[in-house]
């Protein structure tokens, strides 16, 4: 373990500064200092001498480390520490050069002369030092009739690298006066940095979630020293405190709405909450999450939403869902800038899917038509009218396409008809040429986008000038909305990749979907029958579905620093670098900081009867298989204690298996040993959190029964809720929950990778999917260092070591396999036997107050 120094001394040097009132020990990690809040597991230790290790080389890499090892904690001790380290070591350089150019200048006034003075040939008059030496600068000596050599030696200084080259190429010829080789190799190191010799990398840290971004500002606030000044980024959702907005269908559009209208006060006062004391440095709210910045923004009637992104433009640490990194347009809108800077992305188990989805673009025939009708509007008044019917032609004619009569779908299932080019019979570029959508047609949409936001942009600059408060507010019927532009953006952004030429233009599948129109099935039901009358029946929608994550991806690459992918369930690895078309220079699979004997994992061939335990879609109609399941499932919760977790490949098992149980008395059974909540298929998020608080708060209670939740792979139970201690003793999976096989976009995506030998052929990035799912659900115990629990996969595929191999790694050796569930089952006993004696031996137990501390990390 690294040397620990208790940390009372003074901040060290840089611009994050460490809170003394904080407990903290250093630990010179990869020979950074870093400040840790507590002795570090070996997990945590490894993980920061990783990330250090792949930072100062500008390296991408991979982190699995299982949830409960204090992953978030560790990553951003060590990014801030090695981030502070770094600023330390480039003022140091950039001190030294300074000091090596002032030399240089002493001891070779000729070449200074030659290369600044007025005379010299490669001087440039126009180029000027800033503000502070420009005086300096104008000063010419009288006698000499040239610039003084405090002038010169100024400018010198001020064009810093322009100096450094010129001393480096004026030594490859001649004797440097006053430098050594040292010096040399100093400037040489300076060079080639480049940027990064100047630039302060600023950190992206993405998540997948709002409540885990607040997790991640909780754990650098209250856990941490260090102190410096950060950002939350979020949605209008999450921020917006007007009354008609919140009440809305769509907060996004009433807040535009109200925006340019002009009715919005806390629009136009949001600029009141940068000047607040409390989110200043050393403020009580330096460093603030979402609800920190709307508490501040109510009083002051300020929006928090446009705050936010201010605040976000100077901050080094900011923090974002991970779709603000991930999607261009997004990106664009905050104002993410991400050349040469850190993207740390947690919760990067599904970083494939939504990069794709990013990279992706979706639009109906009631958005085009939307487009078309505000372009008319402005035609008629006159408002750049050819820009305006150049792109409501274009939204007509995708329209009038999206919605022909005899259009012939190869892909039909209950509701939905999908078909998708290229065919056979006619390639991308050919369609392209059929909707007039030629180079020179999407280089004229182009333009008229272009001179459509320059004129936007100038009624804002005219509305600044007749009302300073509010420079962004325009008079509706001025402009078309925010809405039609995105429409705009979103097709030339897709157009540009998928035309002829371009280098993604194979990456991508153009699909017309039909679908019957959601709001005839409310109105129906509310008997509406005036507004199902003037709805369409069908809604279609024109996609361009992007097969490769790295049109996406590789972009952010190219710009950043280093890209740290992390989670607690990344395994398997295999494909992360193909699809995301990323050289990760490393990766690390951490261990688990539970001790081996607090956890057991087993594989069940044989159900109690018997059957073999196989929940393919073959097998699972059988009844003798649904009663054996029932079985095994009923005589678990038995013996497991509190709470307990069945998950299954879909909702259509888990109905199915559900129905078989109640009917055969099987679930009455169960119903005797737990009180049984079933994850609903589909629902509203206020209705998922009811039930999953009805759960918790079951087993908060003194019963003797405990509880188990049903739910499916890749669910909302499955994913992203910690489940600790009671409220999950045992995880029991049944199946593996390989994507939909018939599902368009699955299959299009196994054609594409067989089409790319670079890529994993497409059974096995199809095997992949369902084994990252598998992980992520039994991620959902075994939070902290002091929980235990059993895992038990009632699945026969998983005594197979080649299955067993993509489990995550702390799985995967301490997987147990059992033929018959009468051994398994006799060993689960004695498992829990155990661990039930030693809780009751440890709760009598009054530890002293520093030792009676457990410590939860979360992901």
């Amino acid at each position: 373990m690294p040397n620990p120094t208790d940390t009372d001394s003074p901040a060290i040097q840089g611009d994050i500064r460490l809170d003394s009132s904080v407990k903290s020990t250093m630990y010179y990690i990869g020979g950074v200092p870093v400040h840790f809040p507590f002795v570090p597991y070996p997990s945590q230790l490894g993980m920061m001498n990783h990330m250090i290790r792949a930072l100062t080389k500008a390296q991408n890499t991979m982190i699995e480390s299982p949830t409960g090892s204090g992953k978030s904690l560790a990553l951003l001790c060590a990014t801030l520490a090695w981030r502070q380290s770094f600023v330390v070591r480039q003022r140091k350089m950039q001190e030294n050069v300074r000091q090596i150019i002032t030399r240089f200048c002493m001891h070779n006034t000729t070449l200074l002369r030659s290369r600044y003075g007025s005379n010299g040939t490669d001087a440039d008059p126009d180029k000027k030092p800033d503000a502070m030496e420009t005086d300096a600068w104008e000063k010419p000596d009288i006698l000499s009739n040239n610039y003084s050599f405090v002038t010169l030696q100024a400018r010198a200084q001020t064009l810093q690298s322009e100096t450094v080259d010129f001393i480096l190429d004026t030594s490859k010829k001649q004797t440097l006066v006053g430098l050594s080789k040292d010096d040399l190799a100093t400037l040489g190191e300076y060079q080639d940095a480049g940027k990064s010799a100047t630039q302060r990398p600023r950190i992206f840290f993405g998540t997948r979630t709002h409540k885990q971004v607040a997790q991640l500002v909780n754990e650098l606030r209250s856990k941490t020293p260090y102190r410096l000044r950060t950002a939350v980024l979020g949605s209008r959702a999450q921020t917006c405190t007007h009354p008609k907005a919140k009440r809305a269908e769509s907060v996004d559009d009433t807040c535009r709405q109200l925006r340019d209208d002009n009715n919005c006060g806390a629009y136009t006062g949001f600029r009141r909450i940068l000047g607040s004391k409390k989110l200043a440095e050393g403020g009580e709210l330096e460093i603030w999450d979402l609800e920190d910045i709307v508490s501040v923004a109510r009083p002051l009637v300020a929006c928090s939403y446009y705050a936010s992104r201010e605040l976000a433009a100077t901050a080094k640490l900011v923090f974002c869902p991970y779709n603000y990194i991930l999607d261009p347009a997004v990106r664009k809108a905050a104002g993410i800038e991400l050349e040469g800077n850190i993207v740390i992305l947690d919760e990067a188990h599904n970083i494939e899917n939504a990069a794709r989805d990013a990279g992706s673009f979706e639009v109906s025939d009631l958005q085009l038509a939307s487009l078309a009708h505000e372009c008319s509007g402005m035609f008629d008044h006159g408002i750049l009218r050819n820009e305006h019917l150049v792109l409501k032609s274009l939204a007509d004619t995708l329209a009038a396409w999206l919605q022909r009569d005899g259009a012939a779908f190869e892909y039909c299932d209950y509701e939905t008809q999908t078909s998708v080019w290229p065919k056979p019979e006619c390639s991308v570029d050919t369609l392209l040429t059929d909707l007039a959508l030629t180079p020179d047609y999407i280089s004229q949409v182009k333009s008229a986008q272009a001179k459509i936001e320059d004129y936007i942009a100038s009624l804002r600059t005219q509305s600044n000038e007749h009302g300073p408060e509010d420079p962004e507010l325009l008079p509706r019927d001025k402009h078309v909305s925010a809405g039609a532009l995105r429409v705009v953006e979103g097709l030339l952004r897709v157009l540009k990749h998928v035309a002829h030429g371009s280098k993604f233009a194979t990456d991508f599948r153009i699909a017309v979907v039909r679908h019957p129109n959601p709001e005839l099935r409310t109105s129906l039901k509310r008997k509406r029958q005036s507004v199902f009358e003037s709805k369409p029946a069908f809604i279609n929608t024109l996609s361009f579905w992007t097969m490769n994550p790295g049109v996406v991806f590789s972009e952010i690459a190219e710009q950043t620093r280093s890209i740290v992918l992390t989670s607690g369930t990344l395994s398997p690895l295999d494909s992360y670098a193909s699809e995301l078309q990323v050289d990760f220079a490393s990766t690390l699979e951490a261990n688990h900081v539970i001790a081996p004997s607090r956890f057991c994992a087993l594989a069940v061939e044989c159900g109690p009867s018997g059957v073999r335990l196989e929940a393919k879609y073959r097998t699972s109609d059988q009844l003798e298989f649904q009663d054996d399941v029932g079985e095994a499932i009923r005589a678990i919760a038995a013996r497991s204690p509190d709470g307990m977790l069945v998950f299954m490949p879909s909702y259509a098992l888990l109905n199915k298996l559900i129905a078989r149980w109640e009917a055969t008395g099987r679930l009455a059974e169960i119903r005797s040993h737990k009180t049984v909540f079933v994850e609903p298929q589909g629902g509203t998020k206020d209705q998922f959190d009811k039930l999953l608080l009805s759960y918790r708060k079951h087993l908060s209670e003194p019963n003797e029964t405990g509880a188990v939740m049903f739910g499916v792979f890749r669910g909302k139970v499955s994913e992203g809720i910690d489940f600790s201690d009671h409220f999950c003793r045992t995880v029991v999976n049944i199946g593996i929950p390989f994507p939909a096989f018939k599902d368009v976009k699955v299959m299009l995506k196994r054609e594409y990778n067989n089409e790319h030998t670079m890529l994993l052929n497409g059974s096995k990035w199809y095997d992949i999917q369902a084994f990252r799912a598998v992980n992520q659900a039994l991620g959902r115990c075994l939070r902290h260092k002091d929980d235990w629990g059993a895992i038990i996969m009632l699945e026969a595929r998983f005594v197979q070591n080649a299955n067993i191999a993509r489990l995550s790694k702390w799985i995967r050796g301490h997987m147990r396999v059992f033929g018959r569930f009468e051994d398994a089952k006799q060993y689960l006993d004695a498992f829990y036997d155990e661990r039930i004696s030693e809780d009751a031996k440890d709760m009598p137990q009054v530890l002293d107050a520093e030792e009676n501390v457990t410590i939860v990390l979360d992901e």
